[in-house]
């Protein structure tokens, strides 16, 4: 796409909706953080206050801050909010940018979380079938179900990771044009889905 339009001013269909499905759920799980604000209040009340501070309440803390830190990384995925520390991939030109994000998604990202994601899923079958629950006897119960936040984030990670790499080789094809903010009607579903379009907000300033 051309250089002189914005990253913010266009967008993919395809892309879109599959990092707004990612974000619906991964925001939704955000709320899980003010519940674990009042478990943590109850918590220090219980046991400074009242002397009695009660292990299912400290076990479900770290249940809670384990859920939100999971899905909040697939959220990140789909804004590109992970940190990157790079020296030469910000000095390439804009097409080879592109080339290496490609790789790196298709050679090291998916790999790792399809890896993840099959070893976790092995976890959540051995926790669910042996009943597994707290090695503390007044801890909670069925730890597969805290468990099947790995798998279950892994594949939101990889709907973020095929968003992004959607994005990247549509860049590509469309490095030397300006996105539209209409496509004609003749053009298949396909092409309506995958092809950059203005916001239309980018739109009004022109």
């Amino acid at each position: 796409m051309s250089n002189t339009k914005h990253k913010k001013d266009f967008h993919i269909p395809i892309v879109s909706f599959l990092n707004k499905f990612v974000q619906r759920i991964t925001e939704t799980t955000a709320w899980l953080n003010v519940v674990l604000i009042f478990v943590i209040l109850l918590q220090v009340v219980l046991r400074y206050g009242f002397h009695r501070g009660l292990v299912p309440l400290e076990e479900l803390m770290w249940h809670l801050y384990c859920i939100a830190f999971m899905f909040g990384m697939a959220y990140t995925m789909t804004k590109d909010s992970h940190i990157r520390v790079d020296l030469i991939h910000v000095n390439l030109p804009k097409k080879w940018q592109h080339i290496f994000e490609i790789l790196g998604i298709l050679f090291l990202l998916f790999p790792v979380l399809l890896i993840l994601f099959d070893h976790s899923f092995d976890w959540l079958a051995r926790s669910y079938n042996n009943d597994e629950g707290s090695q503390n006897p007044s801890g909670l119960p069925n730890r597969w179900i805290i468990k099947s936040v790995i798998p279950l984030t892994m594949i939101l990670m990889m709907i973020a990771a095929l968003a992004r790499l959607i994005e990247e080789f549509m860049s590509i094809l469309y490095l030397n044009t300006d996105p539209k903010n209409n496509i004609s009607g003749k053009e298949s579903i396909i092409v309506k889905l995958f092809k950059p379009q203005l916001k239309k907000h980018a739109n009004n300033k022109d």
